[in-house]
């Protein structure tokens, strides 16, 4: 008896009953190892496609999601926000002064956590008393939950950083320390007026890198910071009276004239800056 079997493509021509069941044999365990193969494949992508649909969505404030932080900046005098160009404040050497301008640079921002390890929030912030868009930052960052103990930065800029050209843009270039003084950016620009003898003169706090000295320093200011979704509200406060004061007392009339080119006065506000900050 002679009959054809056709199998992916191949034809085969059966003479006998003995070699029929032979080939029928062999086409059914292709056929069994065939389906075999299709069914792990298929298993495999059903387990794949299982455990992207079971792995959780990005949370706020896990490490792929950026989410807004604030960092405010205010100023006082006195325990209570500047009043501006108003010759009213006593200083504890006995000055009447005034507030007019307020300009200064901190940097390397970062959070300290329960563990004691820091969290780098940011580089550079130039802080302008006088305007919002420079006295309240939002910042687009994330940064790991749990409890905050302390923020620390550097008043002005380290002596790496504060290098000329560093800014090129308005209002931070016009910071500039005189090339003739060292160069580089003044840390901070405090400027207004006080009594003298029933006039007023105008005094210049001005403080930055004379001849290369390191005239910055490092704060560290306790906090009790809990953090759940990877974002913080922080408002950092600066009392004006005591760049004045503790341990060094400071007479305005003395720097009517300016302070830039006195590195023993620099020395005094660096002295004179460990407790201007606190966190609010």
């Amino acid at each position: 008896m002679s009959f054809f079997l056709q199998s992916h493509s191949f034809i085969f021509v059966l003479n006998n009953e003995n070699e029929t069941n032979t080939i029928v044999t062999m086409y059914i365990l292709k056929f069994r190892k065939d389906l075999l193969l299709m069914s792990s494949l298929l298993f495999a992508l059903s387990l794949l496609f299982s455990c992207k649909k079971d792995s959780p969505e990005p949370t706020q404030g896990s490490s792929s999601t950026l989410v807004e932080s604030i960092l405010t900046f205010k100023h006082k005098v006195d325990g209570q926000p500047i009043d501006f160009d108003t010759v009213k404040y006593t200083n504890f050497f006995g000055n009447t002064f005034s507030v007019e301008t307020l300009r200064y640079f901190i940097s390397n921002v970062m959070l300290i956590n329960s563990l004691g390890e820091t969290i780098n929030i940011q580089d550079v912030i130039y802080v302008d008393a006088r305007e919002e868009e420079h006295s309240q930052f939002k910042l687009i960052t994330t940064i790991p939950n749990g409890n905050y103990t302390a923020m620390r930065f550097t008043f002005g800029l380290d002596s790496v950083m504060n290098q000329t050209g560093l800014f090129n843009n308005f209002p931070e270039a016009a910071m500039e320390w005189p090339m003739m003084m060292g160069g580089g950016y003044h840390y901070m620009k405090l400027e207004g007026r006080c009594e003298i003898e029933d006039s007023y003169n105008h005094f210049n706090f001005h403080t930055g890198p004379l001849n290369k000295n390191k005239n910055y320093f490092n704060v560290e200011i306790p906090m009790n910071l809990d953090v759940a979704n990877g974002s913080f509200d922080v408002a950092l406060v600066m009392e004006i009276q005591n760049w004045f004061q503790n341990p060094n007392t400071f007479d305005l009339t003395t720097i009517s004239q300016g302070m830039m080119g006195d590195q023993v006065k620099q020395q005094l506000v660096k002295e004179n800056g460990n407790d201007v900050f606190s966190i609010e």
